[in-house]
């Protein structure tokens, strides 16, 4: 239970990376403006986060499923080092969360301002896909960790809770965020344009103490 706990926040923390959380602004911008015509009922304003947002969560799932898949045959051939692997990727954790304090980052951005209504379906999907790219680019070696976990677990079922809690973490927030776009815009663009400059730093603060942790987990089972 501790880990499912540390998987589900590492999924929040991958939410926040600061190479996917930059692509935010742009997409709730042009969800809001396309919101704010007309005058939908609270229901269908409702309606459409959901989709939209269910939408984004399936192309995040498409890219970690294949992230997933990849990580599954390569540990084949690791499974005898799988413990060392994890404590390396701790350690990459660690050097990672002090390059972004220092300022070191590497982003992206997606400009979707011209899409149209017709195709927000699609441009949602493409959003999750972009999305957990993103996340993977800057925090790939986090998503590792929870894996070789999964793998590693005792059971099956309890493998599969590892992976669970972080895409529950991760999607949870896709889904709170774009919902909160649709009912509180202003809110939520006011924190946005707060949080952004500080993203970065916070991030690797955060994996510092996420890197500790997983190599202090895997030195207390030898």
């Amino acid at each position: 239970m501790e880990f499912v706990s540390f998987s589900f926040l590492q999924g929040v923390l991958a939410f926040l990376a600061p190479c996917a959380v930059a692509l935010l602004p742009g997409y709730i911008v042009a969800f809001i403006s396309r919101n704010s015509q007309g005058d939908p009922t609270l229901l269908r304003r409702l309606y459409r986060g959901l989709k939209l947002a269910l939408l984004s969560v399936l192309g995040i799932l498409l890219v970690y499923s294949i992230a997933g898949g990849m990580i599954i045959v390569a540990s084949q051939v690791l499974k005898d080092y799988m413990k060392w692997v994890t404590i390396v990727m701790g350690t990459v954790l660690i050097i990672l969360g002090i390059l972004m304090i220092m300022g070191k980052n590497v982003s992206f951005s997606l400009n979707i301002n011209s899409a149209t209504q017709q195709t927000e379906a699609v441009e949602a999907f493409v959003f999750g896909v972009a999305y957990a790219i993103g996340a993977l680019g800057c925090l790939f070696p986090l998503f590792l960790v929870v894996a070789t976990q999964a793998l590693a677990a005792p059971t099956v079922w309890q493998g599969a809770s590892y992976i669970g809690a972080y895409f529950i973490g991760l999607s949870g927030m896709m889904v709170a965020t774009i919902l909160l776009s649709t009912f509180a815009k202003n809110l939520l663009m006011e924190y946005l344009r707060k949080i952004l400059p500080y993203m970065e730093r916070v991030t690797g603060g955060l994996l510092i103490i996420a890197g500790s942790y997983v190599i202090y987990y895997q030195m207390a089972l030898f």
